[in-house]
């Protein structure tokens, strides 16, 4: 055991269903920031393999999240045979992603909903969400519907933030 162990952590592997069609929607590793660091970030990895639609609402937060999509060619990751549609504002104005993309959610923009439209060869997905700088407890508010409704399975209880 090393003096500096306490700064490693192994994530869990958790996977997210949605309750109403039990799709798969994260299949990955996650951190659950209190847990692992002491503090509320938290940072989920997975591979997408196939298409599918999150039912996650627009919705708002007071914190930051960001989201980063890359080719899984460890060549060249920047190969990119995937089409996501990502929604922001409240005029839910459509993004199309097709090549490595990192998006920036600052607190308070309207986002989602995110359908992984198509894919051809697996793709990398990558979401940090770091606490509200100024010590709140993090939120998050639907802006057109109501919340999401998800189930969680894996190796501990998940939750991604109190919210």
């Amino acid at each position: 055991m090393g003096q500096y162990d306490r700064y490693l952590f192994e994530p869990a592997h958790v996977r997210m269903t949605t309750k109403k069609t039990q799709e798969v929607i994260f299949n990955g590793l996650f951190t659950v920031g209190s847990d692992a660091f002491g503090h509320a970030i938290n940072i989920g990895h997975q591979f997408i393999t196939r298409p599918f639609v999150s039912d996650n609402p627009a919705h708002t937060h007071n914190f930051q999240e960001y989201l980063a999509w890359y080719g899984s060619n460890p060549d060249d990751p920047s190969e990119f045979e995937a089409k996501i549609h990502l929604y922001f504002g409240p005029e839910q104005e459509l993004h199309v992603i097709t090549q490595p993309t990192v998006v920036w959610f600052p607190p308070g923009l309207v986002h989602c909903p995110l359908e992984i439209v198509h894919v051809d060869k697996p793709i990398i997905q990558l979401e940090i969400m770091i606490p509200p700088l100024d010590g709140a407890e993090p939120t998050r508010e639907p802006y057109f519907a109501k919340d999401a409704d998800f189930t969680t399975e894996g190796t501990v209880d998940f939750e991604v933030f109190p919210l």
